[in-house]
C-alpha cells in the first residue's frame, strides 16, 4: 500500500495541471474552540503559496478501517526579517498525526507539542525565499457518529442513527469552520494566510468527490477506485476548503455573463433528489443562477470559475460557504433563504476574507444583509417583516448577553449580533448614505480586497474615502459599542410650532447619534421631520400648520430600537453646559470605550479611581468644541475589582462607575 500511495501521489504533485499559477442559515450555536478574536497566529513567520493535498478515503467509506492516509505538500515563502530555519504548523492533537516530513528525499526532523508540528528545514531560508515540504500523515478518527466527537472530518455509513435520524448513503465530509482544518491535513489554520490548493481524494467506484475549485482530472485506478483531483485557482483560507464524497447524482446548468463568461453551476445530490434539483418550486438550480445574476449586478461579476452545493445529511449547520462548493444540510438544500445566503458568501468571506475572528462580521451580516436584499428585490413586504424578526431574535439574545459586534466573546462569533444586529447595521448605513453610495462602497471594497484579506478598519477606510466624510461615529456605536437605542419622545404643539421631545434611555451602551425622522400624519397626509439626535435628552422644534391626529417615530423602520413610553414631565433639551459620560462594554477584561458629551466647549480630562479613592490614571483630552467624543480606556493592567471614572469639565465634574471582570 505505501508503494502505490506514494506512486500516486508522486504523479499528482508533478502532474502539470496541478502546477498552475495565481490569477447560512447558520445555528446560533456555542462554538467555542478558539478564542473569539483571536490575533494573527504568532508561530508564523512563513507565507503559504500553494497546498497540494492527497486524502485516501477508499478504506474508511469501504468501512475497513476506522483511519485514513493524507499526504500534505506545501510550497511557502519566508516571510520574516530573520532567516528561519524551520516552519510551525497546526495539526489536531489525538486525530490527526504526522508520520514524516521531507524536502525532496531529505527527511526533515519533527517535534511537537500543544497542537503545532515544527518542522526543521534543511538549510536556513531568508525573506523572499521559497521551499517546499511534503508531509505525509494520517488521521485516526475512532469517534464516527455514536462512539465520540468527530472534528474536522465526518464519516457516516448508510444505516446507521445518529442519534435521531437514519442515515441516508453512506458519506464522508470536511467541516472547518472555524479552526478545525487543522483536523484533516496539516496546515497553517488561520484566515489571514490564503493560498492556492488542489486536492484529490482517492474513493470506491462510485463515489464522487466535490470540492473547492475545478476539477482537473477523474482517473480510474484499475483497482475499484476513483481518484478526483479538483483545483482552486485561487487563494483560499484553510476553513474554507473542503473535500465531500457520496454516491451523487450531479446536476449541472451554466450562468452565462454578458454573453462572454460561461460559469458551470452544480447541484452534488443524492440521486433521490436530482428531480427537485432542476424542478422544485422555492429554489432549484435555475434560481441560483438567478442569484448570482443578482448580487453580480450589485457587487460585480461572481468572483470564481464555478458554484457548487452539496446536500448531505448528517451535517448540523444550514450551510457552510466553501469556496466554490457550498456545503448545505440537505433539509436547506433547496430552502432560497439559505441557498441565497451561502452564495453570498462567496463574494463576501471567500473573495474577501476576514482577516481575523474578530471581524466574522466582515463575513456573516454582509451575506446575511445580501440574503435580505434579495428578498426585498422579491417581495418587499416580506423583506420589513424579516428585518423586524431578526431585530426581535437579537434582542432576545442581548438580554442574556450584551457585547458588540466586533470581536464577539468566546462562544459568540457565531452569535445573533454578528448575523443579524450586523444585518440591521448595514440596513442603516445604506438608508444614511442612499443607495447609489452603498453599493459604491461594496464596489470599491471588492476592488480593493479581492482574493485577499481585510479587517474592520479597512471597511470603514472604504465608507469613509466613498462617502468622502468621516463616518466613524457610526462605527464606533454600532461595530465597536454595544447595545441599540432606546427611544422615548413626546410632543408638544404651540401655534404653528411642533416640538419634538426624544431621549434616550438604553443602560450599557452608548448614546448613539443617529438621523431619526418623525412621521407626522393628519387628514391622511404624512409630513417627515427628520434631524440628527446625539444627545441623551434633547428637542427641536418644526413649523407645522395643521392638527396632528398621529406621530410616529421612525415611520420608514430605517434604526435597530426599542421605544418606550414617555416618563415624567417635558424637560427642556440640554442644556449649554450640560455634559455626560458612558462606558461600553461594562463590566469588560481588557477595553472599554469612553463616550462622552459636553454641550459647550471646554477643556476635559478623565480621572481613574479604585475604591479606596487612589489615582489610577490620569487621561487629558484637551480642549472640546461642544460635541460627542469616544476614546478607549486600557483595563490590561488593572486588577479585577471596580473603579470610578471623573469626567471633569469647565463647568462641573461627574463620576461613573466602571468594573474589571477577568
Amino acid at each position: 500500500m505505501k508503494v502505490a500511495l506514494a506512486t500516486l501521489v508522486s504523479f499528482l504533485i508533478l502532474s502539470p495541471a496541478f502546477a498552475k499559477v495565481p490569477l447560512q442559515e447558520r445555528p446560533a450555536q456555542v462554538l467555542d474552540r478558539i478564542p473569539a478574536g483571536e490575533d494573527y497566529t504568532a508561530h508564523h513567520a512563513y507565507d503559504v503559496l500553494d497546498y497540494k493535498l492527497f486524502m485516501d478515503w477508499y478504506a474508511v467509506l469501504k468501512d475497513l478501517s476506522t483511519s485514513y492516509r493524507g499526504v500534505m505538500q506545501i510550497t511557502f515563502k519566508a516571510d520574516s526579517t530573520r532567516a528561519i530555519s524551520s516552519i510551525s504548523l497546526d495539526y489536531g492533537q489525538q486525530y490527526l498525526f504526522v508520520d514524516s516530513a521531507y524536502s525532496g528525499s531529505q527527511r526533515m526532523t519533527l517535534s511537537s507539542s500543544d497542537g503545532i508540528v515544527r518542522v526543521s528545514l534543511t538549510r536556513e531560508y531568508s525573506y523572499g525565499d521559497t521551499g517546499v515540504v511534503t508531509l505525509y500523515y494520517h488521521v485516526n478518527n475512532p469517534g464516527v457518529a455514536n462512539s465520540g466527537k468527530q472534528l474536522g472530518f465526518y464519516l457516516y455509513y448508510s444505516g446507521e442513527q445518529v442519534p435521531t435520524e437514519t442515515v441516508p448513503h453512506t458519506l464522508a465530509y470536511t467541516m472547518s469552520e472555524p479552526s478545525d482544518a487543522r483536523y484533516w491535513m496539516p496546515c497553517y489554520d488561520d484566515p489571514s494566510d490564503k493560498a492556492l490548493c488542489q486536492i484529490s481524494i482517492r474513493l470506491p467506484v462510485g463515489f464522487v468527490a466535490a470540492s473547492n475549485g475545478t476539477l482537473v482530472s477523474k482517473i480510474d485506478n484499475g483497482d475499484g477506485s476513483t481518484t478526483f483531483n479538483w483545483s482552486e485557482d485561487y487563494p483560499v483560507a484553510t476553513y474554507l476548503m473542503c473535500a465531500t464524497a457520496a454516491r451523487f447524482a450531479v446536476i449541472q446548468h451554466m450562468y452565462v455573463e454578458n454573453d462572454s463568461v460561461s460559469i458551470p453551476v452544480q447541484y452534488y445530490v443524492y440521486p433521490e433528489d436530482s428531480a427537485a434539483a432542476v424542478s422544485n418550486g422555492e429554489c432549484n438550480i435555475d434560481t441560483v443562477i438567478s442569484m448570482i445574476r443578482f448580487y453580480s449586478s450589485l457587487y460585480g461579476p461572481y468572483p470564481f470559475d464555478k458554484y457548487g452545493m452539496t446536500g448531505i445529511e448528517p451535517f448540523y449547520y444550514g450551510g457552510m460557504e466553501h469556496q466554490t462548493i457550498t456545503t448545505l444540510r440537505r433539509s436547506y438544500e433547496f430552502n432560497r433563504r439559505v441557498v441565497a445566503h451561502e452564495l453570498a458568501h462567496q463574494w463576501w468571506g471567500d473573495m474577501v476574507t476576514l482577516g481575523t475572528w474578530k471581524d466574522i462580521w466582515l463575513n456573516e451580516s454582509f451575506a446575511t444583509y445580501s440574503e435580505l436584499m434579495q428578498l426585498q428585490h422579491l417581495n418587499h413586504a416580506a423583506f420589513e417583516d424579516e428585518l423586524n424578526f431578526y431585530a426581535s431574535q437579537f434582542f432576545a439574545e442581548d438580554s442574556t448577553i450584551r457585547y458588540p459586534i466586533y470581536a464577539p466573546p468566546p462562544g459568540y462569533i457565531f452569535g445573533l449580533a454578528e448575523y443579524y444586529k450586523g444585518a440591521w447595521v448595514l440596513h442603516m448605513l445604506r438608508n444614511i448614505v442612499g443607495d447609489s453610495t452603498f453599493f459604491a462602497i461594496f464596489r470599491a471594497y471588492r476592488s480593493a480586497f479581492a482574493y485577499g484579506n481585510a479587517v474592520t478598519s479597512d471597511f470603514i477606510n472604504v465608507v469613509n474615502q466613498v462617502t468622502r466624510s468621516d463616518m466613524n461615529w457610526f462605527f464606533d456605536e454600532w461595530i465597536y459599542g454595544q447595545g441599540y437605542p432606546v427611544y422615548a419622545f413626546t410632543t408638544r404643539t404651540t401655534g404653528d410650532s411642533l416640538k419634538f421631545y426624544l431621549k434616550q434611555e438604553q443602560v450599557n451602551a452608548p448614546i448613539f447619534k443617529m438621523p431619526v425622522e418623525f412621521g407626522v400624519y393628519s387628514g391622511g397626509q404624512e409630513t417627515t421631520f427628520r434631524f440628527v439626535d446625539s444627545l441623551e435628552s434633547q428637542s427641536t422644534s418644526f413649523v407645522y400648520h395643521m392638527a396632528a391626529d398621529s406621530i410616529v417615530l421612525d415611520p420608514g423602520n430605517k434604526i435597530m430600537k426599542q421605544t418606550v413610553a414617555w416618563s415624567g414631565p417635558i424637560t427642556p433639551e440640554s442644556q449649554p453646559r450640560s455634559f455626560s459620560c458612558v462606558s461600553y462594554p461594562n463590566p469588560f477584561s481588557t477595553t472599554t470605550r469612553i463616550q462622552y458629551f459636553i454641550g459647550s466647549d471646554s477643556k476635559v480630562s478623565f480621572d481613574l479611581y479604585d475604591v479606596l479613592g487612589r489615582e489610577v490614571e490620569s487621561i487629558d483630552q484637551g480642549y472640546r468644541i461642544a460635541g460627542s467624543y469616544t476614546f478607549v480606556l486600557s483595563g490590561k493592567e488593572l486588577a479585577s475589582g471596580a473603579y470610578l471614572v471623573r469626567m471633569n469639565t469647565d463647568f462641573g465634574s461627574k463620576t461613573l462607575k466602571i468594573v474589571v471582570e477577568k
